[in-house]
């Protein structure tokens, strides 16, 4: 856990998170944020501990790169984790997409430049 608030419950190590935290750093990751849910965990008893167990880090340059990445989580089915998946949301502008056009395989000359390249 990194904060005491990853845990529905008192009770929680800081020594372990600080440490966590710290290697984190030096590591030089950017944690990807989760949305849809707070925790990830549970211990499927009553009353249930729940606790954010799974983090989704990066490196800065990817950041930087995509800043829309995020982790979201998915429904749960039998298990005791949240699936989660990462969705990167990037923008390709119009004029560096290559789109084949299929007319171009009657072109006379579409042959010979393939080959020639």
């Amino acid at each position: 856990m990194r904060k005491p608030e990853d845990r529905n419950r008192p009770r929680v190590n800081i020594t372990e998170m600080l440490l966590f935290n710290e290697d984190i750093s030096s590591l030089g990751l950017a944690e990807i944020p989760l949305h849809g849910r707070k925790f990830t965990w549970i211990n499927k008893q009553q009353p249930p501990l729940l606790e954010r167990l799974d983090w989704f880090f990066t490196s800065n340059p990817w950041t930087l790169d995509y800043p829309y990445t995020v982790a979201r989580s998915l429904v749960m089915e039998t298990l005791d984790h949240w699936p989660c998946v990462i969705g990167v949301k990037t923008s390709i502008t119009k004029s560096k997409i290559f789109r084949f056009e299929k007319y171009w395989m009657e072109h006379e000359s579409l042959l010979p430049l393939v080959a020639a390249c």
